[in-house]
């Protein structure tokens, strides 16, 4: 419904490691690393969920979400791969007014970067604009053509 916030979970899989991504309008975009095995460390699960000595075995919910950046060997372009596939679906039923990626580490950054700039390219009806380390997309008003973005850096690398 236009005007009303959207939000979208997303659950897949990508080498063997389980992602969440939550796209929410007038907010960030999250992708969490919620299970998996990284070869010679063991499962996600046991590596990263903490103990807590108040919960009941009835309240046990064995999950865990990790936002970090962990070094799991993962491709990172089949990941950004699936990542914009689900993205340019919800940004063509939703959307949104605007919508914000960031990295939360400067090892992404990179990746974000050439990310935003193939997404940039392939939305229509959206202005990107990079403040710091941040991508923000803003919907331009109906009958505005053409889309702009706001680093021409981030353009020329994705042309590359």
């Amino acid at each position: 419904m236009p005007g009303m916030p959207s939000i979208e979970r997303h659950a897949f899989k990508v080498d063997g490691f389980d992602y969440v991504l939550v796209l929410r309008e007038a907010g960030q975009i999250t992708l969490a690393l919620t299970g998996g095995h990284i070869p010679g460390r063991g499962h996600l699960f046991d590596l990263y969920r903490e103990y807590d000595p108040f919960e009941k075995w009835e309240d046990y919910v064995p999950r865990i979400e990790l936002f970090d950046d962990i070094d799991t060997g993962v491709n990172a372009f089949r990941l950004m791969r699936a990542v914009q596939g689900r993205m340019n679906g919800w940004i063509n039923r939703a959307r949104p007014s605007y919508f914000v990626i960031a990295p939360n580490s400067t090892r992404k950054a990179t990746v974000y970067n050439r990310a935003t700039a193939l997404l940039a390219r392939r939305i229509r009806g959206y202005q990107c604009q990079q403040i710091d380390q941040r991508f923000y997309f803003f919907r331009l008003a109906t009958g505005a053509t053409g889309q702009a973005h706001g680093s021409n850096d981030a353009r020329e690398a994705a042309d590359a």
